[in-house]
Parts: structure tokens; sequence; C-alpha cells
């Protein structure tokens, strides 16, 4: 009869897949994973371990692949400095000459020959019948980028990447001169125009853009850009993606492409009173409505396209030149994906089954991206857009259905509990496997930065804390019966300076919450900047911290789309709106909430009067008279004091909205990801209230 499996055996497995065994809590102590918890996540993973027999064979299988060849997929060193690598050899083949070539990303060439039984031993592991001796190669140094390494003997031919990343990542002349620059957050999908299509797109943008600049803006914030289900419009949600690689398509304007300002019979289309009917209906509405706008919209790509092909494609113009060399620098990824996206379409149109139809939405959008980044330049931004990159996509995707063995389906992300989130939280997003990550030379990882870098001058990591460890929740349910699992934090971050400097974009990361010391730590040796949030940097958690010992290298947010509005939040509206939804259905959590509030209020009236601004009108610190623009230029004006070098607020609060954008722990209960802005960008940034207040956070800012 077989045995239960060896507890050694079963902590052996749990390390070679990255399972933790405790974590640092919210109040600083060390809380020891259950050993069921930590168990469960081998189950996710398909480990079997139902016996001694197969947990063994279990260990035996995940060692071998560690040790299967000479030298994993990719290896990520330092750039710069000697490197040594560690190659792993048969015992029976330590005589055996390996010859060794490189040829770099500037095509110079690099080769030698070695005994393996002449170089330095590591260590030796035994895999069944055999002995495995990892030595170590020394090779010459190399400057930052992706080298292809070759090692062939008489027997075998072994190829691998040299990933050599630079010390720290990106530093532009703003960052390294330590510049104070003020910026706006902006939901793109919330600008209202006369023009749009009945939500925001990338020539709102680029009216948020000029205007903007014009009042000492240097960059700005956006929500994630990243493609949504366009067969499910309702999933509207920008953190749950279709395919985090690939831009939305709603966010194109037609009327800058040129199969559109060139097709007559289509703008005579667009011209009918149905149309415009229905367009004028769209721009009303307070809220996007996905579904209008996305058939709409892509009944309208279709036509576009199909001039595009016939007047392009069919003609092989300079045009339909450029369109298939876009392609061809997508590579295999894009190429897969278009594929798919074709497929699986459930869109009735003519050319929704042409995977060049995809290819074509997507070169639309990053054109019209490109355009918004170098216009934001122009007009003198130091910065430009900073993107948004979510944690994950969701477990339909595209993005996971695509990258089979990469994703864990059966497990979803989230947070241990707190004293906020009791039972946790679980975002309902599939985690990426460490070690399948490793095995495929971190190719999906190298895509979502190269991607997502892309126009821009700063990358938000939402999440950062992802590339060093994840809570994974077993599926829906109770995430507190979750475990963290260890993903290879070193290489991560190698790789994310390297593209950092590659497309010379500066890395924000998202460090917002309880946050591993490891974490900053890295940030701060690898020049990424951190995350801050107004609401919640205070002294001992009470007293909001002073605007001069905010961290330096840092966007600091007066406020975020998962927080209220400034509005709201002094108006206490948001409280209102979360009992009147039912997240605050008990009268003592009530209370407290209210009284945390108020105490919040006086707080930072002492902040604001701290800083020997608080205005006249507000020096008898009444917390109960409305917020107003008084006020609110007071705050800004005290937050553009702030240490960071990167200061945010939020558009919203220009126009002293209420209304969240997204209320976190709701799905039914909010339409979050839905609400617009109450005035068109141009009524709001030419408006004197918006000019006076973005005049007090400019002011701030030179007095910083």
């Amino acid at each position: 009869m077989d045995t239960e499996p060896e507890h050694g055996c079963l902590e052996a497995l749990l390390s070679a897949y990255g399972i933790a065994t405790d974590f640092i809590n919210y109040a600083g102590e060390t809380v020891p994973l259950a050993w069921e918890n930590r168990l469960r996540v081998l189950d996710l993973l398909d480990v079997d371990i139902s016996s001694k027999a197969a947990a063994e064979a279990s260990l035996l299988h995940i060692n071998s692949q560690r040790f299967a060849s000479w030298v994993p997929k990719a290896l990520v060193v330092e750039a710069g400095h000697p490197i040594q690598i560690p190659v792993h050899l048969d015992v029976a083949d330590l005589s055996t000459p390996i010859r060794w070539n490189i040829e770099t990303e500037r095509g110079e060439h690099f080769a030698g020959e070695f005994i393996p039984s002449d170089l330095p031993e590591t260590g030796t592991h035994t895999l069944a019948s055999h002995s495995i001796s990892t030595r170590t190669l020394n090779l010459p140094e190399l400057p930052p980028g992706y080298h292809p390494l070759t090692l062939s003997s008489v027997k075998q031919q072994i190829q691998t990447t040299l990933i050599t990343a630079p010390d720290v990542a990106y530093s532009p002349e703003w960052l390294a001169q330590n510049h104070k620059l003020a910026g706006l957050s902006v939901q793109v999908y919330t600008l209202r125009s006369e023009h749009n299509w009945g939500m925001g797109d990338f020539s709102d943008l680029q009216d948020t853009v000029i205007r903007a600049a014009g009042l000492g803006i240097h960059f700005l914030v956006l929500n994630p850009l990243h493609l949504l289900d366009a067969d499910h419009p309702e999933n509207c949600s920008p953190y749950s993606p279709m395919d985090r690689r690939f831009l939305n398509p709603l966010y194109i304007d037609p009327r800058k492409v040129e199969d559109f300002s060139e097709n007559q019979e289509l703008q005579g289309l667009m011209a009918t009173p149905d149309i415009q009917s229905e367009l004028l209906e769209l721009r009303s509405k307070p809220q996007v409505d996905y579904t209008g706008v996305t058939r709409l919209k892509y009944d309208l790509f279709n036509r576009m396209f199909g001039f595009f092909k016939t007047n392009h494609l069919e003609q092989s113009t300079p045009r339909a030149a450029d369109f298939y060399n876009y392609i061809d620098g997508k590579g295999e990824p894009g190429q897969v994906f278009a594929n798919n996206q074709a497929v699986k379409n459930q869109f009735t149109l003519e050319h929704a089954r042409d995977p060049l139809f995809h290819f074509y939405l997507q070169w639309l959008a990053e054109i019209q991206l490109e355009a918004c980044q170098q216009l934001a330049l122009r007009h003198g931004m130091a910065v430009g857009l900073i993107r948004d990159l979510a944690v994950a996509s969701s477990s339909s995707s595209a993005e996971v259905q695509l990258n089979p063995g990469l994703f864990c389906t059966r497990a979803s992300i989230g947070a241990p509990p707190d004293p906020l989130g009791p039972q946790g939280q679980n975002w309902g997003l599939p985690p990426m496997k460490p070690t399948v990550l490793v095995d495929s030379g971190y190719a999906h990882f190298i895509t979502l930065l190269q991607n997502n870098m892309a126009h821009c001058g700063a990358l938000r990591i939402d999440h950062i804390m992802a590339l060093m460890r994840l809570w994974w929740c077993p599926g829906p349910g109770d995430s507190s019966t979750g475990a963290y699992v260890r993903y290879p934090v070193a290489d991560l971050f190698a790789i994310l300076r390297l593209e950092s400097l590659r497309q010379q974009c500066v890395v924000i990361g998202e460090d917002l919450g309880v946050v591993p010391p490891e974490i900053r730590e890295r940030m701060a040796h690898s020049g990424i900047l951190s995350n801050a949030l107004f609401y919640f940097e205070k002294y001992d958690g009470v007293v909001f911290k002073r605007p001069e010992h905010f961290a330096p290298r840092c966007l600091a947010m007066v406020a975020n789309h998962d927080v209220p509005t400034l509005t709201a939040w002094w108006n206490k509206t948001d409280i209102a709106l979360r009992q009147k939804i039912g997240l605050l259905d008990d009268e003592e959590v009530l209370a407290a909430t209210i009284h945390g509030r108020e105490s919040d209020l006086i707080q930072v009236l002492h902040w604001v009067n701290n800083a020997g601004l608080l205005p006249q009108e507000w020096l008898d610190f009444n917390i109960h008279r409305p917020f107003d623009e008084i006020l609110c230029r007071a705050i800004f004006h005290t937050s553009g004091r702030m240490a960071s070098q990167l200061v945010s607020v939020q558009i919203e609060d220009l126009c002293f909205t209420e209304l969240p954008v997204n209320i976190p722990g709701t799905c039914a209960e909010y339409p979050n990801w839905r609400r617009k802005m109450p005035l068109s960008v141009d009524d709001l940034l030419a408006g004197i209230q918006a000019r006076r207040m973005l005049a007090s956070l400019t002011e701030g800012r030179r007095q910083a």
C-alpha cells in the first residue's frame, strides 16, 4: 500500500514552485502560511502529491526540467561586467570540448572554446540514473540588450539568450535634474467633446494635451488603454482587459483616418439624420454606453477597412507598405493575436473574420496614440503621457487563452485578509506560473513591457509587488485560504530596467498598501519611481505627512481611480453612496467611518494651515462647510509643494465632480468605469475656475 508523501519531499516541491512559507502583514507581523493553503497551490498547479511515489515523481520532474538543458532559454546578467553563467552537464560529457559563440545586437562577434572539466564546479545533482555537474563559464562583458549565445559540441547544439541589463532604469533630464512637475490624472473614456462617438478618444486626449500644456502641466496619467472584449462591451474595466499587449480600438477617432476622410460614401452615411441622432444620444448620456459605441464604431471600422483594402492593399500603395511593416514588427505574438481575434469574433461584419482587420485597428490606434505623445512633447510637456500596465487580464481573455500553460486558470490573484477586508481580496484574474515564465525565457513579460512602453514618457506598473510575489486564491470564493507565490524578482527587475532604457521610458511602480521592504529597496536601486496617494500618506496613520517629507523619486497623486474625488471625500458623499448601495449597512461601521473621515477633514485643514496656505474663509476649521474652490486651490497649492518630482491631481477635481469612476469591491452595485465628465475638455480647461486651480498647483510646484 502506498504511503503518504514525506514532509521533506513536499517542502522541496513547495520551494521549487515558489510557494512561500510566510509573509509580513499590514501590522508588520510575520504571518506563517497554513500548510494546507500551501499544498492547495500545488493542486492548483496540477502537481500530483496524492501519494509518496507521486510526490517523488513530481519532484524529479521539476528538478529534471531545471537541469534538462546545458543552459536555460534565457539568462539575465549585468551589462558592462564580466559574465559568469552556470552550465549544467552530464558528468559523462565533462571531457568533451564545447564551443561558444555570441552575436550582439550591435553585430559584434565573440567566440571561444572550453573543456567543461577545466571550469570550476559549483554543484552536483543526481537525477534518476545520471549525475549533473554545474560548471561556471566566464564570458566577456556585453552592452545592454538581448544577445544570442550558442553552445555546441560534437553531440549537440544549445541556444540561449543573454539578457544583459543596466544597473538603473532610464533617467531623462527632468528626472536626473530633480525637476518638480505637475500633472493631471485622466480617464480617457470619460472625456467629452462635440466630435467624439460617445466616449473619449485619442482626439479628445490631444485636445487635453494642448489645453493642459498651456496651463503648465507636464504630464497626463492615463487609465490602462488595454484591449477590452468587443464581443461583451459591458465588461469595461481597464484593469480586467482582454489583452494587455494591445490597445482598445474604441479610442480611435475615425475622423482622423484617411479611410474615413477620403471616403465620400462613408461620410455621406455618417451625415444621415439617423446616424447623427444616434451620435447625439451617445454623446449626451451621463455614462458611456459601451454597447452602443462598440456597435457603431465597429460598423464604421469595417467600412473603413474595406476602403483601405480596395484602395491601398490591393493597389500596393506606400501606405499599404507601412501597414505590412507594422505587422512584421509585431512578430509572432501579433500574428497569433490577430488570427485568434478573427476566429473568436462574433460580429456579423464583412471583414471581422480577416486577421488583417484586427491588425488594421491596432495600427490605427498606435498611430493616434503616438500622435498624442509627440504633440505633448512639441507643446513643452517634459514627460507627456504616463501609461498604466494592469497586473493581469481576465481568465477568458485572449492573452490567457493564447498562452496555454503560462497562466494558472484554476487560480486567481488577490490580497490576504486585513482590517479593511477581513476575508481578503479576490480579483478574479489568473496569475502567470513562475516556472513556465522562466522556462519561456520571459518572452511574454518582455512583450508586455515593449508594447506598453511605446508612445509615452513613463509607464506605471500596477501592483509592482507582482514582480516579487502574488497572493494566489483557489478560484472564486474566500481568498483567506490563499498563499503567496514567489516570482524571479531579480530577473524581472533587470528586464524592466533594460526595456526602460531601450524604450526611453521612465518606470513608476505602484507600491501602495502593504509592500515588502525588498520591493522598495529594489525600486530605489533600480531607479524606479514609487507611487504615493495623498489620502494615505500619514505619520502613524493619523497626521497627514508634511509636503517636504514626501518621497522625492515618486509620483504623488492627490487622488486616483480607486478613491473618492476631493469633493466627494470632503462632502462625505462617497460614504453616503456606499451606504446607499449596501456596502455600509452596519450602523457601528458606518459611524466609525464617518468619525474617521471627520478626523481626516480636520487634519487636512491643519495640513494646509501648517503650510501657511489656509484661506481666511476657513480659519474657523468648520469641516461641515461644503467644499469650494477656495479650499481646493489651497489643497492644490500645498500638494504642489510636495518633495515628489511628479505630483498629479484628477481632472475631475477641476469641476468638483462627486461621482467616482470606480468603487472597489463592486460590480453590479455601481456602474464602474462608465461615468463621463460633466463638461467637455474645451469648456473645462478653458474655464477660469480650472485655470485658477491649476495655477495654484503649478505655483506650488515652483515653490517645492
